[in-house]
């Protein structure tokens, strides 16, 4: 194989992770072969073990790709934001777009298969939950900046927490948009959603034990 520079490696390597990821969207990543992908990618076996050991390592690299395009495509529209509320607003929007798109289901199938594996495989694990980590620390910053900017009220804060709400949240819709298909309603789950965390929907709750809240950040 001729020598590459660094910036072709790394573009002919990201064109192979793509290709893997277009071959595990279609018909997942346990049926997938390496033959699939040197298909796809337009390479030859000998080509794709120059760039990765295996299935497995291609399979770590789909998924941390996965994670780094959502933060960079959300953390240009929030870095350019003027204020907090646009850049709250901007990342409400991308969310919506991304539920609304029909191939988010797609994505979840891929998914629920990873999430499967990595309940049985500890590296599939540790790969997807610094995914994960990842694009909590982006949704972090958002809401640090929401706090800094006075959008929030009270010395309770809990920034991480909250983060991690709306990544569960977010998760649980795309889970039931694939389950219930047209009987899902995305845009008033998420209206009833932030309408529930700007208080303007509230509950009030019986005699309950308080839980335990972190220090305000």
């Amino acid at each position: 194989m001729p020598k590459l520079k660094p910036e072709e490696l790394e573009s002919r390597r990201r064109e192979i992770v793509d290709a893997a990821r277009t071959c595990f969207l279609r018909a997942g990543f346990h049926k997938t072969t390496t033959d699939d992908i040197c298909r796809e990618a337009s390479i030859t076996p000998g080509g794709l073990y120059h760039y990765f050991r295996g299935k497995s390592q291609i399979i770590t690299a789909v998924i941390e790709l996965s994670a780094l395009d959502i933060v960079d495509q959300i953390g240009g529209m929030t870095n350019k934001a003027e204020d907090a509320p646009a850049a709250f607003r901007a990342a409400g929007g991308f969310f919506l777009q991304l539920l609304a798109n029909p191939e988010v289901d797609t994505q979840t199938r891929l998914d629920i298969e990873i999430w499967g594996e990595a309940i049985k495989d500890e590296s599939v694990y540790e790969t997807n939950r610094k995914a994960w980590a990842m694009r909590r620390g982006m949704m972090e910053t958002i809401l640090q900046r929401m706090y800094d900017e006075g959008m929030y009220e009270g010395q309770e804060m809990d920034v991480k927490g909250l983060a991690s709400l709306f990544m569960a949240t977010f998760i649980g819709m795309r889970i039931c948009k694939l389950l219930w298909r047209e009987d899902f309603d995305i845009s008033g789950s998420l209206s009833s959603f932030f309408l529930a965390h700007s208080g303007r929907v509230a509950l009030k709750l019986p005699d309950i034990p308080s839980l335990p809240v972190r220090q305000a950040v």
